[in-house]
């Protein structure tokens, strides 16, 4: 006979904080969007995974204008 399998608990959500902010290129005004967790600021890795390069608090360009204008 198989050992029941362990009851995974349920999640608590005043512990799970994730929202899913819109970057926009500050050039063409391409959107995109990535998931940030626990409240804090989207990384540059983060924006990086999805097309966009941060060069500011909140300020992005997308990839091809980041070529464009030498920040990539």
């Amino acid at each position: 006979m198989e050992a029941p399998a362990p009851r995974t608990p349920p999640l608590d959500p005043s512990k799970c904080n994730s929202t899913v902010e819109t970057m926009r290129c500050s050039r063409c005004a391409m959107s995109a969007e990535t998931v940030s967790h626990n409240g804090r600021d989207v990384s540059a890795d983060d924006a990086r995974a999805g097309g966009m390069v941060k060069f500011g608090h909140n300020l992005y360009y997308c990839d091809r204008c980041a070529k464009i204008v030498g920040y990539k």
